[in-house]
């Protein structure tokens, strides 16, 4: 199993257009300054011990966010209109360029601001690096908690 979507252009960002959804928990893993990457992943391992997939949601570059440390199952869609204006408002310095996209989980949204985001379901461990995002030796997480 390995399936991969990137999306970064003008097209595919509808106002209100849902990009992805899954059931599945999802937690913060790594982000840099540098590269203003932000990565999202999910765990290999159920709470049955089961293996499961490992799913990577990829954003880059982040010009802001605000988040939660997890999310209970995930969806991720672009902005409304009044959503991406109160964002920007909250946001004050970031280039209209910047895509808003919206994180929901449990009744509940978060944002980032960016210019892509993309995501890779494959059957990797959730140790190892994945290959959406590009980390410095130094912050790469497969480094950091092997």
């Amino acid at each position: 199993m390995h399936t991969r979507e990137w999306l970064n252009t003008e097209d595919r960002f509808v106002p209100g257009a849902e990009l992805f959804r899954s059931d599945r928990a999802f937690t913060v893993w790594a982000y840099t300054i540098s590269h203003s990457q932000l990565l999202l992943r999910t765990r290999t391992t159920g709470h049955d011990g089961s293996t499961q997939s490992r799913i990577d949601v990829l954003f880059k570059p982040v010009r802001a966010m605000k988040l939660r440390v997890e999310y209970d199952g995930l969806v991720i869609r672009c902005a409304t209109q009044p959503e991406a204006e109160r964002i920007h408002a909250e946001n004050t310095g970031i280039t209209r360029d910047a895509r808003c996209l919206i994180l929901e989980t449990a009744g509940e949204s978060d944002y980032v601001m960016t210019h892509a985001v993309g995501w890779q379901a494959d059957l990797e461990s959730d140790r190892d690096a994945s290959e959406l995002a590009g980390f410095a030796p130094g912050t790469d997480p497969s480094r950091i908690l092997k």
